[in-house]
């Protein structure tokens, strides 16, 4: 905004336009770059309105390109809009309605010298009394590692757990699988590792610590057959006896549970057919009872004095039923 201000004298009458800048411009403009991305950030007065609106350029030449425009976000990504081995200058400025402030350039961005790598992935598996590294490269936004940078090696650095401050360092591998010798038995390492770019001197994020235990050559110590042998004999004493035991419980419960005796077959044939078996013993109901012929028997003692005619009173018990029985069969005889 441009006042103008009239001054008077007794000889000569001049203007002095004065440029008031009533928009704060940003402060600390800043480029983040990791894997590759390009990111322009920052920040505004705490004294600024709270309707600011920013626009931010790019140029790899003398002309700039506008990216963002009239955004309220104090950031810019421009990483879909540069090469990796480009030379970049960025600037911004804060606008508030028709008024805007003066533009803040950064200083010179080349993405594959000024980027930082992140870290990348490592996998540890023991083997043979050695631990054996799996490195994978980490992701870049634009391109691959090896696709952006010639030569690419890793820094690896390793340590028994719990003694940090002995760490062994091998710098410029160059293989992505690596093997760590030399190693104590049943002893846990750590390690990171991290990127390492030498044309620039670059070196990338250390990866998240992973530890893992070595394991012997392959050689087995007399002394642990010895243990291996009492804990195997330990555990079939304990074990063969608690499983007979568990057995016999489970065949009496399921005995107890389901019992394999059956009733006989002419039991299950009246409960099959109640009705068949109701009806014979109706009809044995209903058949008149015939009168049953009986003789009348006197038991006497066989101590009695005196003879015993025959046909007399005084029969014996047998002679009485014998002489009634043949009385009997003469009496069918005449009929």
């Amino acid at each position: 905004m441009i006042f103008t201000l009239y001054l008077k004298s007794c000889f000569f009458t001049f203007s002095v336009s004065v440029v008031l800048a009533i928009v704060p411009h940003p402060k600390n403009v800043r480029v983040t770059s990791v894997n590759m991305g390009a990111v322009l950030e920052w920040d505004i007065s705490h004294q600024a309105p709270g309707n600011l609106t920013y626009t931010a350029e790019y140029s790899s030449d003398a002309a700039f390109e506008a990216v963002c425009q009239n955004q309220t976000e104090q950031r810019c990504d421009f990483t879909k809009v540069i090469s990796p081995y480009g030379n970049y200058v960025f600037q911004v400025r804060a606008e508030l309605q028709e008024e805007s402030s003066q533009w803040v350039k950064t200083s010179e961005f080349i993405p594959d010298k000024d980027t930082l790598i992140g870290a990348p992935t490592v996998g540890l598996v023991s083997k043979n009394r050695n631990l054996e590294m799996d490195i994978r490269e980490p992701v870049l936004r634009v391109s691959s590692l090896k696709g952006i940078y010639s030569r690419v090696s890793y820094n690896i650095k390793y340590w028994r757990e719990g003694s940090e401050d002995q760490v062994t360092m091998l710098n410029d591998i160059q293989q992505t699988r690596k093997g760590l010798s030399q190693l104590e038995p049943w002893t846990r390492y750590c390690v990171q590792v991290q990127v390492f770019i030498k044309t620039f001197q670059k070196r990338g994020e250390f990866s998240e610590v992973t530890c893992e235990t070595s394991t012997t050559d392959g050689r087995v110590e007399p002394w642990m057959i010895g243990v291996v042998l009492v804990v195997s004999f330990v555990a079939v004493s304990v074990v063969f006896p608690l499983l007979f035991l568990l057995t016999c419980y489970i065949y009496k419960g399921l005995k107890f549970l389901f019992p394999t005796a059956k009733l006989p077959e002419h039991f299950r044939q009246y409960l099959i057919e109640p009705s068949s078996h109701s009806y014979i013993f109706v009809a044995m109901q209903n058949i008149p009872q015939t009168d049953e012929q009986y003789h009348e028997v006197s038991v006497i003692s066989e101590w009695m004095e005196g003879p015993l005619e025959e046909g007399g009173p005084l029969y014996s018990h047998s002679e009485r039923l014998q002489g009634s029985e043949e009385e009997e069969a003469g009496k069918e005889m005449k009929k």
